[in-house]
């Protein structure tokens, strides 16, 4: 396997995020582009741990790209999409404490500390699925599932960020952080 293909799987993802910006709303260009470029997530990170080609990089990639996708979908779906106030508000109130805590790890590490826990992979997994639910979901139960799960990864990883003496990107949860200092 060449050292290259996860990083490659990443930035293809960078650029499915740009060809969002063109799809018009959630059709189906939409979301062949979406589910392509998710898939990307789940194959980079795979291929890297099994054939050992984890890098600094490529977790910063990852994140990167992971991060451009969610603004691109957003960015299609909030103007053509019928949302309530509260959804945009508690949008933003996860996006302000991903700030944050992107904030506190570059304040501690001296890098933007995002870290790939299980439950920001779950929040992730509902973020790539969130378009397929809208097709037949009601949006404000989407909205509320979605933002839940991902405000909890986004207080987990604060937590964390605050707490940890080193960044370990890899961290499974915040009881990893229990175990370690209990030892």
């Amino acid at each position: 396997m060449h050292p290259q293909v996860p990083n490659a799987l990443s930035a293809s993802r960078i650029a499915g995020a740009f060809l969002l910006l063109f799809t018009g709303g959630l059709n189906l260009p939409f979301l062949v582009i979406f589910t392509v470029s998710s898939l990307t997530d789940i194959a980079d990170g795979h291929i890297a741990r099994k054939y050992g080609l984890c890098t600094a990089t490529g977790e910063k990639l990852d994140s990167l790209a992971d991060f451009t996708l969610v603004m691109a979908m957003l960015a299609v779906l909030i103007p053509t999409t019928p949302w309530d106030p509260w959804m945009i508000g508690y949008i933003i109130a996860v996006a302000a404490v991903r700030v944050v805590s992107a904030a506190v790890g570059y304040w501690k590490y001296g890098e933007v500390a995002l870290i790939h826990t299980l439950m920001n992979k779950t929040g992730g997994l509902l973020i790539h699925l969130s378009p397929f639910m809208m097709l037949f979901m009601d949006l404000g139960a989407i909205v509320f599932i979605v933002c839940t799960v991902s405000m909890a990864a986004a207080l987990e990883e604060l937590a964390i960020n605050i707490r940890s003496e080193r960044l370990d990107r890899n961290l499974r949860s915040c009881l990893d952080l229990v175990r370690t200092s209990a030892k």
